[in-house]
C-alpha cells in the first residue's frame, strides 16, 4: 500500500474548466495518477479530485494557477488483481472492519472515463484525437 494526499476542488461547471486546472498540474512537471470529476448539476459547480505521486508540489501549483483546494485528505492506493470481484473482495473487508469508505475510483495507467451532455460531440473529438495521436 502507498499513501499520499487526494485534493478536492470546487470548479465552475463550464467548458475549459478541467483543461485548465489539469493544465496547472502539468506545467507543474507532474503526472494526474488518478482523478474524478462530477458536476453538481446545481449552481453552475462540480467538483474535481485528484491524486498524484507528489502532493506538495501539486497543492502549489494549484494555488499558484489561483484554484483553492476545498479538502485535503490521506488516500491509500493498492494493486489490485485485474479480475471479476477483487474489489469487492477488498470493500467487503473493508466492511467487516466497520469501516466506511470515502471517496473511492480506480486508477489505472492508460485508460481514462470521459462523459460529456453531448456524447455525439464527445464520440467523434476523441475519434478525431485519438486518430491524430496514432500517426504521430
Amino acid at each position: 500500500m502507498e499513501q499520499t494526499k487526494e485534493f478536492t476542488l470546487t470548479l465552475d461547471d463550464r467548458p475549459g474548466a478541467l483543461a485548465k486546472v489539469t493544465d496547472a498540474i502539468a506545467k507543474a512537471g507532474i503526472n494526474i495518477d488518478g482523478y474524478c470529476a462530477v458536476p453538481s448539476g446545481k449552481d453552475g459547480k462540480g467538483t474535481f479530485r485528484v491524486v498524484t505521486k507528489d502532493p506538495a508540489t501539486t497543492k502549489k501549483a494549484l494555488e499558484t494557477a489561483g484554484f483553492k483546494v476545498q479538502e485535503e485528505r490521506d488516500i491509500a492506493l493498492i494493486d489490485i488483481d485485474d479480475r471479476p470481484g477483487a474489489l469487492a473482495q477488498v470493500l467487503r473487508r473493508l466492511a467487516e472492519n466497520e469501516l466506511n469508505v470515502g471517496p473511492t475510483y480506480s486508477i489505472t495507467q492508460n485508460r481514462v472515463a470521459i462523459s460529456a451532455d453531448d456524447f455525439a460531440k464527445l464520440r467523434e473529438t476523441l475519434q478525431e484525437v485519438t486518430s491524430t495521436a496514432r500517426r504521430r
